[in-house]
């Protein structure tokens, strides 16, 4: 088979546009030795619809090959210097076809193809230079990456009955709420059979990513997608739990937008009168550091930043009006749940922190203190594993918050601890609420893996 050529003639700019990242040739290999597994004498269809210079399909067809079967390769790809040098590291061995897959017409090959495999675009839908625009039209939400779409291009394509999926994705399609329906249908119709995940960039997009087969036909229970990234951090297995509803159940939780940073700029100050702003860099488990820290908002710096609300607009006021309330915060972006509570209701909360309120009966130390413990943080990864910005944190949304299971034990050792800044003691006593014995060695192991990600604690 011909070799590979570089497409030439791209600039970084027309890259990122597309979200046209070569994958390395190792990481091809090794997608396509797992999903390429099919052999024998009858013909093996494999398509990759962003194919790119083709090197997925190159390696699918030289697979294959070595294991006596016949392969029919099908590339798609909406660069035309992609599609050349495509067709000339394959020459006749393929079709490559000048289109955008996600709108292309693939005719008899819809539910025919035995092996979809390659590396999608990475298309961000938070940047106005690669968003769509809208809603997914192919089974993702607004917000979800293409990547997301080109999965459920794939799941179409694919033979139900053992046809495999091998791409390369980006690691929030494992825990995004965006991309959760074609995680269901995939799940409803297949498994994942192998999977890999790199805690750092391995190419030139510089996002983190995972790369999956899943063999459709054979639906099993299996682990949640986010144990692709527990399992490969070596994350303690989350024992069984004694509980009783949910944190949603008891509090409402909300987080912080794009709206309220911006209608927060023009009113923050320097040690004004106004409540204290308190972002995520501020809160540690149990403690608050407003005054001890300094933080940055809107491109300037603050030791002791304040709201003057006299200067924000009737809406923003009206958001402030309800945070101004007995509340827990929680800091986003970090290893383990860090809460710390605003028991005067003093507090204005900066993006991206979640607010978690109490109903007006109710204790914010009780909700703090569930959320200091090591329960909660191996929960929370277990629900959110591969969203955070590093491949060590998590971003915490409110909607995954509020199904936090809340356990069936007394509460009040671990509130008396955690508000004497005992978090170790907190978070045993809440282990303890949750029916488990923190010396047995799942507990104990849990335990350890929390403590050591607390601040401090590395």
């Amino acid at each position: 088979m011909p070799g590979l050529q570089s497409a030439g003639g791209d600039t970084d700019v027309d890259r990122k546009r597309r979200g046209a990242y070569p994958t390395p040739p190792w990481l091809v290999r090794l997608v396509v030795a797992e999903a390429a597994t099919a052999a024998g004498d009858r013909e093996v269809v494999v398509v990759d619809p962003a194919c790119g210079d083709g090197r997925f399909l190159v390696a699918a067809g030289r697979r294959i090959a070595a294991r006596g079967g016949r392969a029919r390769l099908v590339g798609c790809d909406v660069d035309p210097s992609a599609v050349t040098a495509a067709r000339a590291a394959l020459g006749d061995d393929a079709t490559v076809v000048l289109a955008d897959a996600l709108d292309h017409d693939w005719g008899a090959l819809r539910g025919a193809v035995d092996v979809v495999v390659g590396n999608p675009p990475y298309l961000s839908q938070l940047a106005a230079a690669t968003t769509r625009g809208g809603s997914s039209r192919h089974g993702g939400g607004p917000y979800a990456d293409v990547a997301v779409e080109f999965l459920a291009l794939a799941h179409r394509l694919a033979r139900p009955d053992g046809g495999r999926i091998g791409l390369v994705l980006p690691q929030s399609i494992l825990a995004s709420r965006d991309a959760a329906p074609v995680r269901a249908a995939l799940d409803g119709a297949g498994r994942i059979v192998w999977s890999w995940w790199s805690p750092t960039a391995v190419f030139d997009a510089q996002v983190l990513v995972c790369a999956l087969v899943v063999e459709l036909g054979s639906p099993a229970p299996a682990p949640s997608w986010t144990a692709i990234v527990t399992s490969s951090l070596g994350l303690p297995a989350l024992p069984d739990l004694d509980v009783a509803g949910t944190l949603g159940d008891r509090c409402r939780l909300s987080s912080n937008f794009r709206d309220q940073y911006y209608g927060l700029v023009p009113a923050v100050v320097e040690d004004g009168p106004g409540p204290p702003l308190v972002a995520s860099g501020l809160i540690d488990p149990a403690t608050c550091r407003w005054g001890q820290r300094p933080m940055t908002f809107a491109r300037r710096r603050f030791l002791r930043p304040t709201v003057e609300l006299d200067r924000l607009s009737p809406s923003m006021r009206r958001w402030a009006d309800r945070l101004l309330v007995p509340k827990v915060l929680v800091a986003n972006q970090t290893r383990v749940i860090e809460a710390a509570v605003d028991a005067a209701g003093a507090w204005l909360p900066g993006v991206p922190a979640v607010t978690a309120r109490p109903g007006p009966d109710d204790d914010p130390w009780l909700v703090a203190a569930v959320l200091t413990s090591p329960i909660a943080s191996r929960w929370a990864w277990q629900r959110a594993a591969g969203t955070g910005l590093s491949s060590g944190a998590l971003r915490l949304g409110p909607r995954w918050l509020a199904e936090l299971p809340w356990p069936t034990g007394p509460l009040a050792t671990a509130v008396a601890a955690l508000r004497e800044g005992d978090v170790h003691a907190c978070g045993r006593a809440v282990t303890v609420a949750y029916g488990l014995d923190p010396e047995a060695p799942r507990p104990a192991a849990l335990t350890a893996w929390w403590r050591a990600g607390l601040p401090g604690g590395r």
